[in-house]
């Protein structure tokens, strides 16, 4: 056996143990979760709701692809539009299993380069997706609330928190790439002095090695603003594609309470998982497990009871 297909079995392998553990801790769990109910909730479900849902799933794996393929083509390469959707498929799997979604990207950079696309053009294909793809929440974000500006506010505690923590940390990074493409010295400057008083503070060990870091990540994003003014809409024509691609995600749920719910007010459910999306967004835990869930009973219960 080669080792390529030793390698195909071990990450078969390791995927099938995944959704088996899933399976057991979702169904051991939970009494109510179980294949008769599933079954019964899809029968009594209105089949026009779930054949849309099933699209919204395509399209929000087909959105990312197709941002990736408009960017990558703009940079002279002319990979296949099935590369490009296997390219946003690896995204969301690796990012479902690890933390902070950290491995979407890198999974995605292997397929890239393994098909010929240079490092350079991979690196900043992901990155200027990466910055579109920011934004976008935020624009769902903003959505969100002009659609039910006292939504949040009925919740309490660390459902607040973790949205208002959520709002936090996309402007922040939003703050940081703006920063780094227009006032890049200026950001190397104050990152410098920030690793200075870590240093002093021995929070901060290898210093020269942070440094260097540091450097290393406001000069790619510096470099994606030359790149981008010589495609000056590439940028929009991405952010509107990452936008389609969270508001196809944001409807599979709401589709799925239309489905056993149709009465329920459409914008209220948009609103609803908006705050989800924002509170469970910048959890480092794989997938957000456990926030994410959280909030989808909390703020949903706010909708459905229990």
């Amino acid at each position: 056996m080669t080792k390529k297909a030793k390698r195909n079995i071990l990450n078969i392998s390791f995927l099938l143990l995944l959704i088996g553990i899933t399976l057991t801790i979702l169904l051991t769990c939970n009494r109510e979760l179980n294949f008769e109910n599933i079954k019964g909730f899809l029968k009594s479900s209105n089949p026009w709701f779930i054949a849309v849902i099933l699209l919204c799933m395509i399209l929000s794996i087909a959105f990312e692809g197709w941002s990736m393929h408009l960017i990558v083509r703009r940079l002279g390469y002319r990979p296949k539009i099935r590369s490009s959707m296997a390219y946003a498929a690896a995204d969301v799997y690796y990012s479902a299993i690890t933390p902070s979604a950290s491995g979407g990207q890198p999974a995605s950079a292997f397929y890239m380069m393994r098909d010929g696309i240079s490092a350079g053009v991979t690196s900043f294909g992901l990155l200027f997706n990466l910055i579109a793809y920011t934004a976008s929440i935020f624009i769902i974000g903003i959505v969100g609330f002009a659609l039910n500006p006292s939504l949040l506010w009925q919740f309490k505690g660390f459902v607040q928190f973790l949205v208002i923590l959520g709002i936090v940390l996309q402007v922040l990074l939003l703050a940081f790439f703006i920063a780094c493409i227009s006032w890049h010295k200026g950001v190397l400057k104050l990152g410098n002095g920030v690793i200075t008083l870590l240093t002093k503070m021995h929070i901060v060990k290898k210093t020269e090695k942070w440094r260097e870091k540091l450097k290393v990540e406001v000069e790619k994003y510096h470099q994606s603003f030359r790149e981008i003014r010589k495609h000056p809409t590439l940028f929009f024509e991405a952010l509107a594609l990452n936008t389609a691609q969270r508001i196809a995600q944001l409807l599979i749920p709401s589709f799925v309470c239309l489905a056993a719910s149709p009465e329920t007010d459409f914008g209220l459910l948009f609103s609803m998982q908006a705050l989800v999306l924002l509170g469970y967004n910048s959890i480092p835990l794989p997938g957000a497990v456990g926030a994410s869930e959280y909030l989808y009973l909390t703020i949903y219960a706010a909708a459905f009871g229990n």
